[in-house]
């Protein structure tokens, strides 16, 4: 990787400044297997951050997909069911999510990645903050009623919106850093249809909170059909887009293993090259004495 990148304004310049990790073996005083290795390490590290995210993703889009079969189709067992996981599914999504933000924060030479992903887990972390509050009596942490549960789901929600985007943006940018340039179209589909979802979700989020004197706490409006199927759109926007960005997160992943095989690929093939070339040499050594000692 190089040592001095010009920075991007966007995570879609990546691949325009990328070197491979042998480009820093040109320097006479640099070892290459001391590239490599840090080369492997950060990418290690990428690959845990796209697998914790990952993780956190599958388990979201299983439930978003299973709470609009609930709206679809009668089924109540299943509703009961995700009811019932709530708490589970909602611990691992922000837990996992929390853990592979934190891998994926800093460690590059790009200022848009450093800020996109910093960004990212300060969100990831309001999002803790906003789990310990909710569930605060079954952690232990304190039996004292909080209050403002509806500005506290509406902030949680309109937080979401944007880190789909940004886990789009990091994932499209990281597979087309190491060689998929067709991921950055995937990023910018995800990109656009969670905007659209964010639009749809503030529109549905003015008409549900009560606006009339006074304002604050906020409160809800009675539910009725039209917020009813705001409600049904902005779900099923919501469980698209945790589709793409998920298969964007394992897409990232999978390139990272790639590009580590090649790492590891490229060392062997190094290290067995200079076998060849010590047997060489010690052989010519050996016919040069002998040829001396007669």
């Amino acid at each position: 990787m190089a040592d001095n990148p010009s920075p991007s304004r966007d995570g879609e310049d990546f691949h325009r400044w990328y070197e491979p990790p042998t480009a820093d073996f040109n320097d006479p005083w640099g070892d290459p297997a001391d590239f490599r290795a840090r080369e492997r390490r950060q990418l290690r590290r990428y690959q845990a951050g796209f697998a914790a995210l990952s993780l956190a993703l599958v388990v979201a889009s299983m439930f978003g997909i299973g709470q609009l079969l609930t709206f679809f189709l009668d089924l109540r067992q299943m509703r009961m069911a995700i009811q019932g996981w709530e708490f589970y599914e909602e611990t691992v999504v922000v837990g996992s999510s929390f853990i592979g933000v934190g891998l994926l924060w800093g460690h590059w030479p790009d200022e848009s990645w450093r800020r996109r992903s910093g960004l990212l887990l300060f969100m990831c972390l309001i999002d803790l903050v906003l789990w310990s509050i909710d569930h605060a009596p079954r952690l232990g942490l304190s039996d004292v009623e909080i209050g403002h549960e509806y500005l506290r789901r509406s902030l949680g929600q309109a937080l979401g919106w944007s880190e789909f985007a940004l886990i789009a943006s990091l994932s499209s940018g990281m597979a087309a850093h190491l060689g998929e340039p067709r991921a950055l179209d995937l990023g910018r589909a995800a990109r656009s249809l969670a905007t659209v979802g964010a639009s749809a979700w503030f529109i549905y989020f003015f008409v549900r909170t009560d606006w009339n004197p006074p304002i604050w706490p906020l409160r809800q409006n009675p539910f009725d059909l039209r917020l009813f199927l705001i409600g049904i759109g902005c779900l099923f926007i919501s469980t698209l887009v945790l589709v793409q960005v998920t298969l964007l997160c394992l897409y990232a992943g999978r390139t990272c293993s790639r590009a580590i095989r090649a790492i590891n690929a490229e060392e062997l093939h190094n290290e067995s090259f200079l076998s060849r070339s010590e047997i060489g040499w010690n052989e010519y050594h050996k016919k040069d004495n002998d040829r001396h000692s007669h």
